[in-house]
């Protein structure tokens, strides 16, 4: 017997799944997270595949052209010469066929390009940057979902076990009403108030039975596992004053981070933008590989090489009105940047707040708590002794269950701000370190 006692516990231990471990779980099976990742992990290819951006290029060409004729030379006059002097000279010369073959190795090499391929490489570098901060931001979505979840299932758990014990209680109370009605001492109306008022609680217990299932099974589609959750509520008394979280947000917020991102593409566009006011130096080689056995062709080198400057008098596009609106985007994301800041502040403000105020509100729902027990206590006796009516030993039932609840709501508050408030000042997995040291809600 021992042995199947100790095998359900272990069971029950190592099957059970933390708040942390959730949080691994979901980050390992998460679709919208593997999605991200993937066009991280794209954006990261690209900038290493723009590194070969001032490496020359080198192509393999090969053609077929057909002419209308061939080409030839009227050598009628010299044959004539020659014949006076009994040479035989052709009166026609082929230089070429109808049919041209030709195949060479090209290379062309940017030597200069006035800093576009510098700004190009810089607009990569930058979407990376983009694609990690939006790996980020999806993460922290991810992350205050879980909480939500996670927590609210803790909250639903802890709800059912409240009206399971005011059913209990009111079922006892019923019991007991029975009794003093068999004896008398009691009216009718009393134990048909115990009786209402116990099936009223019987449907709570139903509703928050079924609540339970439904948050169990929304958290476990979330992280992919049915395990049992091990981690309570908690409150913790936070150290770090308001400024603290608001310098970390100005530091490390990644919707910032973001932006940052964004300015940086703005500003490598802008140089793009300028470089069409320079010119591009082009070194370029050809080597050939193959041709024809004509006269035309045999006369051709085996290979050239040169440099070549390329510069636009004239573009179809009005440089200097691109260049205008390369500033313009970049101006744009820096007024979005501080609009986004300003309005980061009040929602990081709002949440730091609302979190002291949950912790407060938990903390005074101390004492009530104290109260409404020994209320319940002295009720129930009274009752007993027939110096209190059912009614008052419902009410103070009740009044207990609303303590709790207010308590167990005020502590679940306390977590999602807390959990707003960390993500938002960009310090997410801060929140497993206070979850650890925090006082857990029994």
């Amino acid at each position: 017997m021992k042995f199947f006692t100790l095998l359900l516990t272990a069971t029950t231990l190592f099957g059970s799944m933390s708040i942390e471990d959730a949080w691994i779980s979901l980050q390992n099976k998460n679709s919208g997270l593997e999605a991200s990742k993937n066009d991280m992990k794209a954006a990261k290819l690209k900038r290493n595949s723009a590194k070969s951006m001032y490496l020359p290029s080198i192509s393999l060409n090969a053609n077929y052209t057909h002419l209308d004729k061939s080409i030839d030379i009227d050598t009628s006059s010299i044959a004539q010469l020659m014949a006076s002097f009994s040479i035989p000279f052709p009166s026609k010369l082929d230089l070429s066929k109808e049919d041209i073959f030709l195949a060479d190795l090209q290379m062309m090499w940017p030597l200069y390009v006035g800093g576009k391929i510098d700004a190009a490489q810089d607009i990569y570098s930058a979407k990376l940057d983009e694609a990690e901060a939006m790996l980020e931001m999806k993460k922290d979505k991810e992350f205050l979902k879980l909480v939500k979840y996670y927590y609210g299932t803790v909250v639903a758990e802890s709800l059912c076990k409240t009206r399971k014990e005011a059913l209990k209680a009111l079922q006892l109370h019923y019991e007991n009403a029975q009794k003093l009605s068999a004896q008398g001492q009691i009216a009718k109306v009393e134990l048909l108030n115990a009786e209402v008022k116990r099936d009223a609680a019987k449907i709570a217990y139903d509703k928050a039975n079924d609540n339970l299932a439904v948050t169990k099974r929304a958290l476990a589609l979330l992280i992919h596992s049915d395990k049992v959750i091990s981690s309570g509520l908690f409150v913790y008394d936070v150290a770090e004053n308001f400024s603290y979280y608001e310098k970390a947000l100005e530091e490390k917020s990644t919707t910032l981070d973001l932006f940052d991102a964004k300015s940086k593409q703005t500003q490598s566009l802008i140089e793009i933008k300028k470089a069409a006011f320079k010119p591009d130096v082009i070194g370029y080689a050809d080597y050939n590989l193959y041709r024809d056995d004509s006269v035309l062709m045999e006369s051709l080198p085996n290979w050239f090489a040169g440099v070549m400057l390329k510069f636009d008098i004239v573009a179809r596009e009005d440089r200097s009105e691109e260049l205008q609106i390369a500033k313009l985007q970049d101006a744009k994301v820096v007024a979005l940047k501080k609009e986004a800041l300003e309005n980061l502040k009040i929602l990081l403000e709002k949440s730091y707040k609302e979190m002291l105020s949950s912790l407060k509100e938990y903390r005074a729902l101390n004492s009530s708590l104290s109260l409404a027990q020994e209320n319940y206590r002295l009720r129930s006796l009274s009752f007993k002794e027939g110096l209190a009516t059912s009614s008052d030993v419902v009410d103070a039932q009740l009044f207990l269950e609303s303590i709790k609840t207010k308590r167990l709501n005020a502590a679940y508050n306390f977590v999602l701000k807390l959990s707003q408030l960390l993500v938002l000042s960009g310090e997410r997995e801060k929140f497993f370190d206070i979850a650890k040291e925090a006082e857990i809600l029994e």
